[in-house]
């Protein structure tokens, strides 16, 4: 029974985020298509990945640890399509490299692969995967004591965790960028009044009100701007704080033989992309929901002034 309600689950799909984490991805990514939300680096402990990175021994002695009934077998073409999926198997790459993968599908000519390295699933010629494949497989099905569990935390609830907090700091800047943008929409309502009415009519009347009028916006776009920096610059800094300081938090609590697996270096790009996580969202983010109102303004501007424009 429990089998057959899995048969129609999807594949799971996980990157890795080290070159040595590979194995950890693929256990993680079957754990999860069980149910069972594991993160990789809890993966990485229990199974024993170090520098190198992790042995079939270590998997299979972690997925047992996850209530999984697993076990290193070897096998060849003939048995692929009789094996529990989905199933690890261990690569031999022509850069010599060795690398793991989850099989989730097999067919006569085709096997469908998730791949840690790029996170996705791809189709690819079994004599192409038997070509790089040492015939060595992790086999795994939950056993007994298997107890699915754990939140999937997916990229989008990462960013809610960091935004929810400064929600309405971003909120503001995001509200200033908008009316910044609007008003700078004013010139060429500015200069449409200049050549329609002022050179025409010769209106100086209209053309004082209208430069006094450009004046003040212009006045209140320095001022939000400015608003817009500080806010910008106060929620940089938060993120930041929350992000880097709740890492180095959480380094101080981690075991030694953490620090003994991580290759020199790796430690401190977590926080280089820590500092990339707040640029996208002071930055990215902030110019591709100011760029998609911009669009949605200009077109309802071009369908109050002439419909055909828009269309």
């Amino acid at each position: 029974m429990k089998a057959n309600y899995f048969m129609f689950r999807k594949e799971i799909k996980i990157r890795q985020r080290d070159i040595t984490d590979c194995g950890a991805a693929c256990l993680a990514s079957v754990a999860a298509f069980y149910r069972l939300y594991i993160p990789v680096g809890t993966i990485r402990l229990s199974a024993g990945t170090d520098k190198l990175g992790t042995n079939v021994l270590g998997m299979v002695r972690s997925a047992e640890k996850l209530g999984f009934r697993a076990k290193g077998a070897r096998g060849n073409a003939e048995s692929l399509p009789k094996i529990p999926f989905p199933s690890i198997a261990h690569l031999l790459l022509k850069n010599g490299l060795q690398h793991f993968v989850v099989i989730y599908k097999v067919t006569k000519k085709c096997i469908w692969l998730m791949d840690p390295a790029d996170g996705r699933v791809h189709k690819k010629n079994i004599s192409l995967f038997l070509s790089e494949w040492t015939g060595v497989l992790i086999l795994l099905i939950p056993g007994d004591n298997f107890i699915s569990g754990g939140k999937r935390i997916t990229n989008l609830n990462r960013l809610w965790y960091l935004i929810q907090p400064h929600k309405n700091i971003l909120f503001q800047a995001l509200l200033g960028a908008l009316i910044y943008t609007i008003l700078g929409l004013s010139t060429s309502f500015y200069v449409q009044k200049l050549i329609d009415r002022v050179l025409v009519d010769g209106d100086i009347q209209l053309l004082r009100l209208l430069s006094i009028g450009m004046i003040v916006i212009l006045f209140f776009q320095f001022i939000i701007a400015n608003n817009k920096s500080i806010l910008g610059l106060q929620t940089g800094q938060q993120i930041d704080v929350r992000l880097i300081l709740g890492y180095y938090r959480h380094l101080l609590a981690l075991p030694q033989r953490f620090f003994d697996t991580m290759r020199t270096g790796e430690v401190l790009s977590r926080i280089n992309d820590a500092v990339k996580i707040r640029l996208f969202i002071n930055d990215v983010a902030l110019s591709l929901v100011v760029n998609f109102f911009i669009i949605l303004f200009s077109v309802s501007m071009f369908f109050f002034y002439y419909w055909k424009l828009a269309v």
